[in-house]
């Protein structure tokens, strides 16, 4: 009867262990960049589902009322109903749509960068894949028909 394990045994399980580790560390490697372009790209929506919410506001309304964060309807809006630009110029990006927007920043020209595309601490452009937000790229707001959208 066998009390211990052999050499052998134990450099087998070794061996298996560094394996599984080899295939599985790449895997989890990219989960941080992968979470910075999923925060961004969800923000992203909420912005534009706010801009499209004021619009809505804007059309039902015809006249004074508040969106957003202290966007009043006479000054802040364009003659379309969306929120001019200079009302979404803050020292925190998009702060009057958004309450607390953490991690994005406004740069001019009227650039909005998120945790995956700010210059600092964003994701590289080499793991840039698709449409999605990385270093290099930016998120602008067109206040003639309320789109947010990623810049390349």
């Amino acid at each position: 009867m066998k009390k211990a394990f052999t050499l052998i045994e134990l450099i087998f399980a070794i061996v298996i262990i560094g394996v599984l580790a080899t295939v599985a560390i790449p895997k989890f490697s990219g989960l941080s960049n992968n979470s910075k372009i999923a925060a961004e790209l969800s923000t992203a929506s909420s912005v534009q589902v706010a801009l499209d919410a004021c619009h809505g506001e804007w059309i039902i309304n015809e006249g004074d009322f508040t969106c957003g964060v202290n966007i009043n309807s006479a000054s802040d809006l364009t003659d379309t109903g969306y929120p001019k630009q200079t009302a979404l110029t803050t020292s925190v990006a998009l702060d009057k749509i958004l309450r607390n927007p953490v991690g994005w920043t406004f740069t001019n020209p009227d650039q909005y960068r998120g945790p995956a595309s700010n210059n600092d601490t964003g994701v590289s452009e080499s793991k840039c894949k698709d449409e999605k937000p990385c270093i290099g790229k930016y998120w602008r707001y067109d206040q003639s028909n309320g789109t947010f959208t990623l810049t390349p």
